[in-house]
């Protein structure tokens, strides 16, 4: 049986997810500026003291999409690049996982895909230099998984042979673009997401093995 601070916990917890995707769907939405408290205590049906009883800004909210984001993306990917498959299989399922991710958890994602410093440096000048540093940094982690990858295949000449980060910025440019373009749509089928989604990693596998090849190794 679970303890009172067990349960205080997840509650506090779910609260945040809550606000955390409400300000997401706003964010995404309206942009940065536009968004206010207000507006994300109506999208939940709450009162803004609610919001206020676990974040104590509009922007520290926004810095905790980013965290969220990037969170959930690591702990998908990285145990897939830690795996014993072959180069391209592995790098082949992360795209995938990193693809079904952007697609299934849009807001949150789209908003971390989106220039992060132009939202709060054209209002607030450098006054969140710290926190940006510190999303900057999640971002750069996750993309030296990729990078991790990518120079193997290219030292077991799997992968085309220049630089891992140089090949790492358009194989993720292949994968995020989906964010500008892709309006999810509520009667759309699964499997009419699978073959975008398998039509977009093809691409991307392509652009980055050696000869051009089509990437379909592993492909479940």
């Amino acid at each position: 049986m679970k303890n009172k601070t067990e349960e205080t916990s997840e509650t506090a917890f779910a609260a945040k997810e809550e606000i955390i995707q409400a300000a997401a769907e706003l964010f995404m939405d309206l942009g940065f500026t536009a968004t206010s408290i207000d507006a994300i205590a109506a999208k939940m049906g709450a009162t803004k003291g609610r919001v206020y009883h676990y974040f104590g800004s509009k922007a520290e909210i926004f810095f905790d999409v980013q965290r969220t984001a990037m969170n959930r993306l690591t702990q998908l990917v990285e145990p897939i690049a830690r795996s014993t498959d072959p180069v391209d299989v592995r790098l082949r399922r992360m795209a995938e996982a990193h693809l079904s991710l952007l697609i299934h958890d849009m807001p949150v994602q789209k908003v971390t895909v989106q220039a992060l410093e132009r939202y709060l440096f054209e209002s607030s000048g450098f006054r969140y230099v710290h926190e940006i540093r510190e999303i900057n940094k999640l971002r750069d982690e996750y993309e030296e998984i990729f990078a991790e990858v990518i120079d193997q295949g290219t030292r077991e000449g799997v992968f085309v042979d220049l630089p891992p980060r140089l090949l790492t910025k358009p194989f993720f440019g292949a994968l995020n673009w989906v964010m500008v373009w892709y309006r999810p749509r509520k009667l759309q089928d699964p499997e009419s997401i699978k073959v975008m989604s398998d039509a977009l990693v093809d691409f991307a596998m392509r652009g980055i093995r050696k000869g051009g090849q089509d990437g379909n190794d592993g492909k479940g």
